[in-house]
């Protein structure tokens, strides 16, 4: 299986490019609070930038469906990225994924997974913003896939991390911020192109799920 990657954190047009032409499946753009916080109309030129249709994924913390919709209102999105939803946001015109984040996490196996659910897993921070570049639990990231969790892992990935992590842990897709970064908010072209071909080297060697 191939494994998706979401690049996050992109604050201008350029930065998007540059992941989209090294290989990301997905563009991760802040839409919460937080320092890397994009506006709609950034989040639009982004959008227009990039080769691909709805690559954007708008990252949220807790806000409610009601609130995401009025955000998301006309942006090309593959998806959100949420916490706390019960509801699967049936109603919206993107996907939903599933943010889980603290220090104490539910079991693997009780996550509904019917209709489909796309669930990431960072690590906990205090600051509830992400891109901290810490690292969350990859042993429950372990027992949630083996569970049969379509699981994105971020949190402390850089090109030097995610080979582990691929081989290790085998999710369906990575997710990373400021190890991808050459100054606050601005990625490195050369660090997202050494990811995407560490993240394809361990793809290739990685020893399939039983």
């Amino acid at each position: 299986m191939r494994t998706r990657i979401k690049i996050s954190g992109i604050t201008v047009p350029e930065d998007a490019v540059s992941a989209a032409s090294a290989g990301a499946d997905f563009i991760g753009i802040v839409m919460t609070e937080g320092p890397r916080r994009v506006s709609r109309e950034r989040a639009r030129e982004i959008a227009d930038a990039v080769p691909a249709e709805e690559m954007l994924v708008a990252m949220f913390a807790e806000e409610s469906p009601e609130v995401v919709a009025r955000t998301i209102d006309r942006l090309p999105l593959h998806a959100v990225q949420v916490a706390g939803w019960s509801d699967p946001g049936k109603d919206l015109p993107c996907d939903v994924w599933h943010l889980l984040r603290g220090a104490t996490l539910p079991d693997p196996t009780t996550l509904p997974l019917a209709p489909l659910r796309t669930y990431l897993l960072d690590a906990s921070d205090a600051r509830g913003a992400g891109g901290a570049g810490l690292c969350p639990d990859w042993e429950w990231a372990r027992r949630a896939v083996n569970a049969g969790v379509r699981l994105f892992v971020a949190g402390g990935l850089n090109p030097d991390t995610v080979d582990a992590l691929v081989r290790e842990v085998r999710p369906f897709g990575v997710d990373a911020t400021s190890g991808l970064e050459l100054e606050f908010g601005r990625a490195d072209p050369a660090k997202i192109r050494a990811f995407v071909e560490r993240i394809r080297e361990a793809d290739r060697v990685r020893p399939r799920l039983s």
